[in-house]
Parts: structure tokens; C-alpha cells; sequence
């Protein structure tokens, strides 16, 4: 039977005269449950949709709430089950950090580090982001610099060219405590992949592929890993913190292309050109971007077009600005 589980939209399967929490563990959903007989209802559901069985031959339909740990799905079912997770999905936490480091890095862009609470560790995936929360202003999402073993520390690269950033950097210099939550974004690496990677990054999305290179290179990533770093004009290049120590890296490819200044002594052009004329056939590899919907949108057309297979990109402005059919 298909379960459909509310509010995130997950699915799973169950197999005959098996109950949907067993099945839900079985298929690596990470559930709430405890006693697994229903007395304790923790793993409480309503069903929105279907109809299930529970013990002692009774049934359950629509509007009911129910026992995943005890309930056999008899039809398609839908349930609302808070606290689910997917496999490799994490928890969103909201945190108090303290703000250890806000310095200038060149580029209009500044350096955050963030010290989490003692005691409380984020979880979270190279890649993914957060939003960072300030008194009477809305959210503001940044991608994750730093790499999940560091712990602790967080890092963001934040480019101050709006007066809404700007005001963040502000906040964070007079407040000294930044609250955020956390992680969010499928653009990230919940483990690593067996084919090399294409991490292509447009300004200070380097950030998002910084905490993606770091995470590979500790654990010993063997397949080639090449970054593509584009900027319209030189100035807009900034200190990037590990650059001279990649370079190093047997199987890290470095690559900085600006797209606006003809007088630069290095690569020009458009990042999706660098990437076809440097490999000759893109579907052999995994690709993660991170830029503007327009760029992301323009690379994924370009690569596709040259043979990349369009599921094997990565990028978070696919879910906050779909293209429109």
C-alpha cells in the first residue's frame, strides 16, 4: 500500500500485514515512537484519507487518529504525522550563537563565524543553509561555509551590496548573538556520491561549495572534485579562506572565471563554458549549483544541452523558484 505522509509530503511503502511505523523504519524514516503498541502515542497520526486496521480487527477511516505502530493499511492511506523524517533528512533547530567572528574579506563580502550553544550540536549536511533571524525584519537565508565537523563554529560569507544584508552585518557587530534556525536545502551532500563532482558557484555561493569540499576532502573523497568560481569583475573576488591549502589537493580542481572584464590576465567567460570546454562527457559526473535562479536556470539548459542528465544537478533555487511550466 501507498502512504502518503502530511505535512511533508513523503511517501513509503508497506508490505501485507505490515504496519506503517514498521514500515517507515524499514525504508529508513526517521519516526517518533517509543512503546510500539500503542499505549504510549508517540508515534499518534491522523488519517486523512484510506482506511486502516487496528487491533483487535477494528477499523479506522478519515478524520481518526491513529497508531502508526499498530495500524495495517487496508487501501491507499494519507496520513498528518508530525516529527517524521526522510532518510537523511534533519530536524530544523532554532539556536542562540554567539557571534565570534564579522570581518571584511574583500569583495564587499564579510566573514561570519557563529559559535553554537555548548552542548547542543547542529546537524546538518555540506551544502544545506540557514536563516538567520533579526528583530522586525524578515529571515535571511545563508548558505553554510563551514563543514559539519567542525562542530561548533559556522561560517557564512555574507556580500553586503543590499541595504538588507547590510543591515544584517550591522546587527550582528552591535548584538554580538545571532538566532537562527536550521538546516535547511536539498542542494547538499547527505553522503558522499561514487562519481566525481562539478561544484559550480557564482559570488559568494563559493560559501555553499566551501562547507561541500571541506566535508570530501576529510573524509577522504577519491573521485576528481572540480569548483568553478565565476564573478563579473576581479574586485568582486574575495579571500576565500582554504583556496591556497585546495590547491594542494591531489584531486581538487580549482577554477576562478570572470565573465565582465576583458583586461583579466585568467579565464573569461561564462562558468557553463568553462565546464564544457574542461570535460568532454558531463554525464559521468554529479553536478551542485549555486548562484541566482536566472544563472541556475541558464547553466542547467547549457549543460544539459551538452549531455549532462538533468536529474544529476543539485541546486536550491529548483524548490524557492521553480521554473513555471
Amino acid at each position: 500500500m501507498r502512504i502518503t505522509l502530511e505535512p511533508g509530503g513523503l511517501d513509503l511503502e508497506t508490505a501485507p500485514g505490515e504496519t506503517i511505523l514498521d514500515a517507515a523504519r524499514r525504508q529508513g524514516f526517521d519516526a517518533p515512537n517509543s512503546c510500539r503498541n500503542g499505549n504510549c502515542h508517540v508515534c499518534e497520526a491522523v488519517l486523512l484519507h484510506g482506511r486502516v486496521k487496528l487491533p483487535d480487527s477494528r477499523e479506522a477511516g478519515p478524520g481518526e487518529e491513529i497508531f502508526t505502530c499498530v495500524a495495517e493499511p487496508l487501501e491507499d492511506c494519507a496520513l498528518h504525522w508530525e516529527g517524521i523524517l526522510a532518510p537523511g533528512q534533519l530536524p530544523v533547530r532554532k539556536l542562540a550563537c554567539q557571534v565570534v567572528e564579522c570581518s571584511p574579506i574583500g569583495g564587499d563580502v564579510w566573514r561570519v563565524r557563529l559559535r553554537t550553544p555548548a552542548g547542543k550540536p547542529l546537524r546538518y549536511h555540506p551544502g544545506q543553509y540557514l536563516l538567520l533571524e533579526r528583530d522586525g525584519a524578515e529571515p535571511a537565508a545563508f548558505s553554510i561555509a563551514s563543514a559539519p565537523s567542525e562542530e561548533r563554529m559556522l561560517e557564512l560569507h555574507i556580500l553586503t551590496r543590499d541595504p538588507v544584508t547590510q543591515a544584517v552585518i550591522d546587527y550582528l557587530q552591535q548584538h554580538k548573538v545571532a538566532r537562527i534556525q536550521a538546516p535547511f536545502g536539498e542542494a547538499c551532500l547527505s553522503e558522499l556520491p561514487d562519481q566525481p563532482l562539478v561544484l559550480i558557484a557564482a559570488g559568494t555561493g563559493l560559501a555553499q561549495m566551501q562547507s561541500i569540499v571541506e566535508q570530501c576532502l576529510q573524509q577522504g573523497f577519491a573521485h576528481a572534485i572540480h569548483l568553478y568560481w565565476g564573478v563579473r569583475h576581479s574586485d568582486d573576488l574575495y579571500e576565500a579562506p582554504h583556496w591556497q591549502r585546495w590547491q594542494q589537493a591531489p584531486n581538487l580542481y580549482l577554477h576562478r572565471v570572470i565573465s565582465d572584464q576583458p583586461d583579466w590576465p585568467e579565464r573569461q567567460g561564462m562558468l557553463h563554458q568553462a565546464v564544457c570546454e574542461d570535460i568532454a562527457d558531463l554525464a559521468d559526473y554529479r553536478f551542485i549549483v549555486s548562484g541566482s535562479p536566472a544563472m541556475v536556470y541558464g547553466t542547467l539548459d547549457a549543460l544539459v544541452a551538452s549531455g549532462m542528465p538533468e536529474d544529476h544537478m543539485l541546486a536550491d533555487a529548483f524548490a524557492y523558484a521553480p521554473r513555471q511550466p
